[in-house]
């Protein structure tokens, strides 16, 4: 009976114990669950009011144009109307779109739009027009209207629906791909409007382009169907440059995707030499962008933000093309490519933006070089310290133990004053030097390891013929060697993440490590959420990385720390 008793309250132990460490481990991962989601959305995704922990699934298109099935929720009623009054209320609205919806011709802001293309699904633009005027309705509805009843509210929504508010939510649900205007930059960083919009032709590919103007701006629509027989489109213009096309800098081309995650890619023939886009260029939202192409000319700050895409050398242009010309061709993503493309959407703009290649490099080098150094100091030092017999051990090793209670913030300004002075301010020298002297609680932390070990090893190695050294490196670092491992892991971590010293000592961006290029980029970058989550995960990594290899160090090392020498 007892037996039964204690077995049922040792499980409802350790079902307490299991839940509390699995709500523990819930909690403290959701802070990086949502930094990784996070780095998977787009700055549109940020800027919405109800925006979900995980990104949206991308949804590519077999054609473009197309309507957003997704972009409004079902209708569930109004704010601050009576729950009766809205079930009241909602068919007769709903009739009362469709009639609109049905009498009323689809345009945008630019002109009147086809549905019946065959491109445009009917039912599905009905349906989207419905639930995103019930959307634009509950915003507008008045508070009178909403506290009389469901005749009051039929009432006031019958006169505030007119072609406005229609073509408004049109506008919002009717994706398309429209190129516009072309500009150049010539070498000597002057901006020239060599097309307005006009001049865009269809080069390749099932569709047709459409002429659009809107508040006084004109572009062209692309109308695409993609199939087997043609995968892609390209639609090209010839500008004319009123300079030599060899002194242009860079291009810029104003576009509108439409939120397909299709891949853009541009050719450019400028001087009787064809360049072309190698990077990724998705139209991974609907809004109106310029896209800035240059080519490698050697010129670019490496160190400065890129917000341009490079153009590559290809070869010779095609026989008969004219000096200058641009084209783009969009091709459509796979569901696979299009999830591939979102996923590493913000980071290849982090790399691209900014040099993080260099700044993993520095700080890496830095890690490697502290490593190395800390760890034959450390050892050498301990070693010293527990096994070698001079005068005043024991008092120098308790004045090194009386350093650590020294905060860092009291050695801070002298210990800038003296790298100043031997002119190491502005170099890397302050980041990895100091290692060379050991820190004290390493060599503490190794002198009680090595203080357990037997004399007799010792005795027998200097029986052999060995001297101090080679009774250092051959019996005494094997021997403490998950020490070692731990000095290493702790070492890592602390230059990894260093930033107040590169802070200190390093004003030159060519070296700043990861942690200074990190704050560089959130000065530039502070309002883009994703981009700022991407490097931070960047700069994590190999810091879960190293965790997983190592944990059982970690845990090793707190064993050891609270041991008794």
């Amino acid at each position: 009976m007892k037996r039964s008793f204690f077995r049922k309250l040792f499980s409802i132990e350790m079902a307490i114990i299991y839940t509390v460490l699995v709500t523990g481990a819930v909690l403290f991962s959701f802070p990086f669950v949502w930094m990784v989601a996070t780095s998977f959305k787009t700055t549109r995704e940020m800027a919405s009011a109800d925006a979900d922990l995980w990104p949206t699934a991308p949804k590519p298109q077999a054609s473009s144009p197309y309507i957003d099935v997704n972009k409004f929720d079902e209708p569930r009623g109004f704010s601050g109307v009576d729950e009766s009054d809205w079930h009241q209320a909602k068919p007769r609205l709903e009739r009362l779109f469709l009639d609109r919806v049905d009498a009323w011709q689809p345009r945008t802001d630019a002109g009147e739009v086809s549905i019946g293309s065959g491109q445009i699904d009917p039912d599905a633009y009905r349906t989207e027009m419905v639930r995103g005027l019930f959307t634009l309705i509950g915003e507008r509805l008045s508070d009178t209207a909403r506290s009389a009843g469901a005749d009051a509210i039929v009432d006031e929504v019958s006169r505030s629906v007119d072609d406005t508010m229609l073509a408004r939510v049109f506008d919002q649900v009717y994706r398309r791909i429209c190129v516009g205007a072309v500009r150049v930059r010539s070498s000597d960083y002057q901006m020239h409007a060599v097309s307005a919009g006009e001049g865009w032709r269809l080069v390749r590919g099932d569709g047709e382009l459409v002429g659009r103007r809107q508040q006084g701006e004109v572009f062209s629509e692309l109308n695409l169907r993609f199939t087997q027989a043609q995968p892609t489109g390209t639609v090209g213009i010839e500008p004319q440059v009123g300079f030599e096309p060899a002194d242009i800098d860079r291009v810029l081309i104003s576009c509108r995707g439409d939120g397909s995650w299709a891949r853009v890619g541009f050719d450019v023939v400028r001087a009787g030499q064809l360049y072309r886009s190698s990077e990724v260029i998705n139209f991974s939202n609907h809004q109106w962008r310029e896209i800035q192409l240059r080519w490698h000319d050697g010129l670019a700050d490496p160190m400065q933000r890129r917000i341009y895409y490079w153009l590559n050398h290809i070869g010779p242009a095609p026989q008969g093309s004219p000096p200058y010309s641009v084209e783009m061709t969009v091709t459509p993503s796979s569901l696979t490519g299009a999830w591939v493309d979102k996923i590493l959407h913000q980071y290849r703009a982090v790399f691209r933006e900014v040099p993080f290649g260099r700044y993993i490099m520095t700080s890496l080098s830095l890690s490697i070089l502290s490593i190395v150094l800390m760890v034959f100091a450390s050892t050498l030092s301990a070693y010293a310290f527990a096994r070698l017999n001079w005068p005043g051990r024991d008092l120098c090793f308790v004045i090194m133990l009386a350093t650590m209670m020294i905060p860092p913030q009291v050695t801070m300004v002298p210990s800038f004053l003296i790298f100043k002075s031997v002119g190491w301010y502005d170099t890397l020298l302050p980041l990895w030097a100091p290692a060379i002297f050991g820190t004290p609680f390493f060599i503490f932390l190794l002198r009680q390891f090595l203080m357990t070990i037997p004399r007799d090893l010792e005795d027998a190695a200097r029986i052999d013929g060995c001297g101090f050294l080679r009774i250092y490196w051959h019996v005494m670092v094997p021997l403490v060697t998950p020490t070692i491992a731990i000095i290493a892991v702790y070492t890592f971590i602390a230059t990894w993440n260093n930033f107040m010293g590169p802070l200190i000592y390093v004003n030159d961006d060519r070296l700043f490590p990861l942690a200074m290029g990190l704050f560089k980029f959130n000065l530039h970058a502070g309002r883009d959420v994703g981009l700022l989550m991407a490097a931070a995960f960047i700069m994590t990594l190999p810091i879960i990385i190293l965790f997983f290899f190592v944990q059982r160090y970690f845990i090793q090392g707190v064993t050891l720390t609270g041991m008794k020498g």
